[in-house]
């Protein structure tokens, strides 16, 4: 009976920490992706020049502006 009470609590063990390990991956993801939606508007007239839409012009004109 202790060496089968003794697997018991081993699989007790991993299973916290499988559960552990997967809510950080969780929560990790979540802050990550909250994150991405969150680009101040500098960023956000980065990645506009980036992506060809305004001119270096334009965003440095916009940048003053902030």
């Amino acid at each position: 009976m202790g060496m089968f009470g003794g697997s018991f609590m081993m699989v007790g063990i991993m299973l916290f920490w499988v559960v552990l390990i997967a809510i950080g991956f969780y929560l990790l993801h979540r802050f990550i992706n909250d994150r991405k939606e969150e680009l101040s508007p500098i960023e956000i007239l980065k990645v506009r020049l980036a992506k060809g839409e305004i001119s270096l012009d334009e965003f440095e004109q916009l940048s003053k502006k902030l």
